[in-house]
This record gives C-alpha cells, sequence and structure tokens, in this order.
C-alpha cells in the first residue's frame, strides 16, 4: 500500500512472536532478539520497544518545539512502561516524564502541549487513558501517578 505524501516508510517483520528476532526489512540491516518481560530470557521487549520510540521522538519533537521559541533545546524524556493484567489479557501503562531544566512551568508546559500535537508518536498515544505525559523536576518512580484503572 502505498501513502501519499509519505516522507519515510519502513516495514518491520516479526516472523515468531516473542520468541527469536524483530527484523527491519532492507538495507538499515537492524535486528533486535525478543522475549516477554513476563519471563526471564534475554531480548527485547514490547514495552521497551514503545518506551524507546516515545522517549526518542517525543524529546526530539519538545527541542524542535524549543528551537521554533528560541529556547534553549535541553529537555530530557523518561518514559516508565508497565504491563498489567485486565478483563481481555494485559495492557500497558504508560507514563512519560519531562524534565525542562532551564523553563518556567508555564513555558514548559507551553512547549509540552505543542509538541503533544505535532510528535507522531504521541499523537498515537495520547488519547489513550493509560498513558501520562508529565511534567517533573527530577525523574522518580517515587511519584508515579496512578492512572489508567
Amino acid at each position: 500500500m502505498a501513502v501519499e505524501g509519505s516522507l519515510y516508510h519502513t516495514h518491520v517483520v516479526n516472523e515468531n512472536g516473542l520468541v527469536g528476532q524483530s527484523f527491519v526489512e532492507g538495507n538499515e540491516g537492524l535486528s533486535l532478539g525478543v522475549s516477554s518481560s513476563l519471563v526471564s530470557a534475554s531480548g527485547t521487549n514490547p514495552e521497551q520497544f514503545i518506551g524507546f520510540a516515545l522517549s526518542t521522538c517525543f524529546n526530539a519533537t519538545l527541542r524542535i518545539v524549543e528551537q521554533q521559541r528560541h529556547m534553549p533545546q535541553d529537555t530530557q524524556v523518561r518514559t516508565r512502561v508497565d504491563i498489567v493484567k485486565d478483563t481481555m489479557g494485559y495492557k500497558f501503562i504508560v507514563d512519560a516524564q519531562i524534565m525542562f531544566p532551564n523553563e518556567n512551568q508555564e513555558d514548559a508546559q507551553a512547549v509540552l502541549d505543542d509538541a503533544l500535537n505535532q510528535c507522531p508518536v504521541a499523537k498515537l498515544l495520547k488519547a489513550n487513558d493509560n498513558v501520562n505525559f508529565r511534567i517533573v523536576n527530577a525523574f522518580s518512580d517515587e511519584d508515579t501517578e496512578s492512572y489508567g484503572e
């Protein structure tokens, strides 16, 4: 399927579920061992993939917004991804903590709001009740909010 206006596309293939490899088709050559987070096995799990994708894409978008506003580009994003049982199997709980070391709360919130509307990964996730984006002064697990329940 061709997507009109596509700036980039990729194909990632997984042939055996949470056993073996997932790989990028083509000349990029990325191949990662995969596993379940619920068993003791080596490999990258889906929770980690979601965390990587959100932390990377969202922080890149935050920095673009900061640059457009002539602000220092110094944000950091830490994404916690939990897997919990629900009535239909499992679900992910995602908590993205965003640090703005040199911005006041009002400016940081404005940048965050703009980035939420621009980042492709955030757009996929933000409407889900199990996903939270929040500004923090320091990364911590102590004040992880209870949400998604």
